[in-house]
């Protein structure tokens, strides 16, 4: 009896992952063309501007203000659990206090397969930010631009940086809030 339970679960698990693979160049950050390692803590904010929902956001109009940036992909299960954590870190940082913003940083939208890869657009992005309810905007960049120019080590990569455009913290992965937070109050949120 315990045998087969154990077999139907492993077959359930199994079935599970599979139905999930995703293109090995999408888990894979050099898979990106010209994409550097991540920036780090002490270093100048690169440029960046994107389009969103609320219109073109670039570094100024984050400016004398501490802001997050996010580079993530709508298929990493990281990125997805991570919505939580920075959805929390909205509601204790007020964006008059705190810049947040989320850039794609993979050419693969959420439902690519391996012998499949379906190319990210705005309306995934959109379908992302609704299902997991993100509270702060987010853009779709084509060409990916961003990741280029602020590198990137795995999804999510997250950066702070301060009021005056230096970069105070730079991270892979997911996070807790806590770190996420303390790095905010770093920055002088």
């Amino acid at each position: 009896m315990v045998v087969g339970v154990l077999v139907v679960v492993a077959i359930i698990v199994y079935a599970w992952t599979q139905m999930h693979k995703l293109p090995s160049a999408a888990v894979a950050p050099n898979a990106v063309p010209s994409v550097p390692p991540p920036h780090k803590a002490g270093m100048p904010a690169p440029p960046f501007s994107v389009q969103t929902m609320l219109g073109p956001i670039t570094n100024d109009t984050f400016a004398g203000k501490p802001y997050m940036l996010e580079l993530f992909a709508t298929w990493c299960p990281h990125c997805q659990r991570m919505t939580a954590v920075l959805r929390s870190l909205r509601a204790k940082l007020p964006e008059s206090r705190f810049g947040m913003l989320s850039v794609t940083g993979s050419p693969y939208a959420a439902g690519s397969t391996e012998g499949n890869p379906i190319p990210e657009n705005q309306a995934d992005v959109d379908s992302f930010d609704k299902y997991f309810n993100v509270t702060w905007p987010s853009a779709f960049d084509p060409d990916l631009k961003v990741a280029q120019g602020w590198g990137l080590n795995g999804f999510p990569t997250i950066y702070i940086v301060n009021g005056k455009g230096i970069i105070t913290f730079a991270g892979s992965g997911e996070m807790a809030e806590s770190q996420l937070l303390a790095a905010a109050h770093k920055a002088g949120a």
